[in-house]
């Protein structure tokens, strides 16, 4: 009974890890960008799935030779360091308001832009989506975390070398349900699809210069606030 609860907890365990390096803002931008075109869901969602899946293993076996820990607690000493210098606000201050005059300037030389086509051509290659997931699954401060968590999780209730691989595949699973699940949903609503096709097509043709502009200008307003607060 002891095995059958270690087992347990140890695969919920690597569900919650899975789950956990999959919530990348990148890779929900992409799919909700994919699932809103409508054109080749499954193998540009599947090619994302892949590079998920081959960055993911690439580290889980790479990370069972060395402990990250002190590679990862310097990094973050780095950043909080970075976060608290006040010259590192202002310079990002400096260069969202870069940004901030750069677009409006193009607004007020073009007021109007070309005519775009109706339809949304999707051109992005499915190399692409495996790219995106590849690096999504490599880059990133908390997947060198979490893929050592979960080569000791998986060494943790077994030493059989098969079960290991095979409680790892349940930790690729749940990394690619949610993806997967999303474009299985989607495939049984196509006139949905139709409509967020149609809205996606209508927002693209859009100019959101304007609104670009200000966003990049409160961004500006707001890092040079932080880089003039006296407690830091």
């Amino acid at each position: 009974m002891s095995d059958v609860a270690r087992w347990v907890a140890a695969l919920s365990t690597l569900v919650g890890l899975g789950l956990s390096l999959g919530l990348n803002p990148a890779l929900y931008a992409a799919t909700t960008n994919v699932l809103a075109q409508n054109t080749r869901v499954a193998p540009r969602i599947g090619g994302m799935i892949v590079g998920l899946a081959v960055g993911a293993t690439v580290l889980y076996f790479l990370l069972q030779t060395f402990d990250p820990t002190a590679l990862v607690t310097a990094a973050e000493t780095r950043a909080t360091d970075a976060v608290r210098d006040a010259r590192v606000d202002a310079l990002a201050g400096a260069l969202f308001l870069v940004g901030a005059v750069g677009v409006g300037g193009w607004k007020l030389r073009e007021p109007k832009r070309p005519p775009r086509v109706a339809t949304i051509a999707p051109r992005t290659r499915t190399w692409s989506y495996v790219a995106l997931g590849l690096g999504c699954s490599v880059i990133g401060f908390t997947t060198l975390p979490i893929m050592y968590m979960t080569g000791r999780v998986t060494e943790g209730v077994t030493a059989d070398p098969l079960l290991r691989i095979a409680a790892f595949v349940v930790f690729l699973v749940a990394l690619a349900a949610p993806f997967a699940g999303l474009a299985g949903v989607w495939s049984f609503f196509p006139s949905a699809a139709a409509r967020v096709n149609g809205i996606y097509a209508r927002l693209a043709r859009t100019d959101h210069r304007w609104l670009y502009t200000g966003v990049l200008a409160g961004a500006a307003v707001g890092c040079f606030v932080l880089a003039l607060l006296p407690a830091r």
